[in-house]
């Protein structure tokens, strides 16, 4: 099973994680701190901007975040950290959607 990139520019860091990871777990293992109140109830605070090197590189967003992207009215290179999951290939989380 190959491993996929996961790239924070803005802190000049980056992380190798399993398919699956999700960009919210990734972040933890490479030491950068994300702005999110996922566990406390306020959904939608870990928005990011991201861009991969494929098509395929992350999972589909499922029900509930596509509801909450769809809801923020955030562009469609928007995710949330914790329900993003990567796949394969390299992504770069490029920051808050909002700024």
């Amino acid at each position: 099973m190959d491993l996929v990139e996961v790239r924070f520019p803005l802190q000049d860091k980056f992380v190798l994680v399993q398919p699956g990871t999700t960009l919210l777990a990734a972040a933890e293992l490479a030491g950068v701190e994300l702005l999110t109140g996922c566990r406390r109830g306020q959904c939608g605070t870990d928005a990011i901007r991201v861009v991969a090197d494929r098509a395929d590189a992350l999972e589909a967003p499922a029900d509930g975040e596509a509801g909450t992207l769809s809801r923020m009215g955030v562009d469609g290179d928007c995710r949330l950290a914790c329900s993003a999951r990567v796949r394969c290939g390299r992504v770069e989380v490029l920051g808050d959607p909002l700024i």
